[in-house]
């Protein structure tokens, strides 16, 4: 009997997807589980799984083509069994060869530039005193970096402030991490009941799966909130555009020795500059405000915390 190969849910108001590329081709033998497609979510290309073991017949959608959720891509065949007819739609596409994709990101770009436009950004500033952490960092095995530090931080901030949590209580931070070609973003389910050791190794586990084009649409699921980080490319600070769905995002610039006034006198200490951009019709400025004020307090008494 014929496996149907369908166009999986790819997040929260998601309909449609677009093929990046087959990993096998048309003919191939494949077994359950192993890598079939690549496919383009909001913010990354994630890796699709094959529903069952069969030979990849009668692909439908080629590399580059968009198809609905649901929609069957392809079949997994018995070895000398012919794929069924289609009940309606375009007929069965050839493959393309597998790499050969068609160029990345479009719909990325169309959903930022969605995003953009429809949603009334709100952006507010804050340096905060990162000298605090910058101790706890240098207690820390090499492993914790000053990201998950601050993701924990974040996510028990968010704990506290569901507005900007885009409304729920399950706290499951995305993270915006630099690829090759471009920018992706993985979630970190329940991210402030996670242990920092835990978080850490899930955060480096998924940033090397991303930078080797094997997330999955799992991965990419769920996000209340997410953070970009700019600060190991040496940028202070930056105006991060809203995720679709969500109501908030949180730019976080590099940690830079500043002259401060520190009770009245100039001191020299590292500060850490941060950006939150904000859905105006979900989260007003006074809520916005003390969200930032609480993580702003968390981050210059991180032991409390972590």
């Amino acid at each position: 009997m014929a496996v149907q190969v369908v166009m999986p849910v790819l997040g929260v108001g998601r309909d449609s997807g677009r093929v990046v590329r087959w990993l096998k081709r048309q003919g191939e033998l494949v077994t359950a589980g192993a890598p079939l497609l690549e496919v383009e979510t909001d913010m990354a290309v994630v890796e699709v799984e094959s529903p069952g073991s069969g030979v990849l017949s009668g692909v439908r959608v080629r590399a580059g083509e968009e198809a609905r959720v649901g929609t069957v891509l392809a079949y997994l065949l018995a070895p000398a069994a012919r794929p069924p007819e289609p009940a309606a739609g375009p007929p069965p596409l050839a493959d393309a060869p597998a790499g050969a994709a068609g160029p990345a990101w479009p719909a990325v770009a169309e959903r930022v530039a969605r995003t953009w436009r429809e949603a009334p950004h709100l952006f507010l500033f804050r340096d905060v005193d990162a000298s605090q952490l910058v101790v706890a960092r240098g207690r820390r095995p090499a492993a914790i970096t000053y990201t998950d530090l601050l993701l924990r931080l974040v996510a028990v901030t968010l704990a506290r402030h569901p507005l900007v949590n885009s409304g729920g209580n399950a706290v499951n931070v995305a993270l915006a991490v630099a690829v090759d070609g471009g920018l992706a973003a993985f979630v970190l389910p329940g991210t402030d009941r996670l242990e920092l050791t835990a978080l850490a190794a899930r955060r480096a586990e998924l940033v090397d799966r991303a930078r080797a084009g094997r997330l999955r649409p799992r991965d990419s699921e769920g996000a209340t909130f997410t953070v970009s980080n700019l600060g190991m490319f040496g940028v202070d600070a930056f105006l991060p555009v809203l995720s679709e769905g969500q109501a908030a995002i949180l730019g976080l610039g590099r940690i830079a020795d500043r002259v401060v006034p520190v009770a009245g006198v100039p001191q020299v200490r590292p500060v850490l500059s941060l950006t939150l951009s904000c859905d105006h019709r979900r989260v007003d400025g006074a809520h916005a405000a003390r969200f930032l004020a609480d993580l702003a307090e968390a981050i210059e008494e991180p032991a409390a915390w972590t």
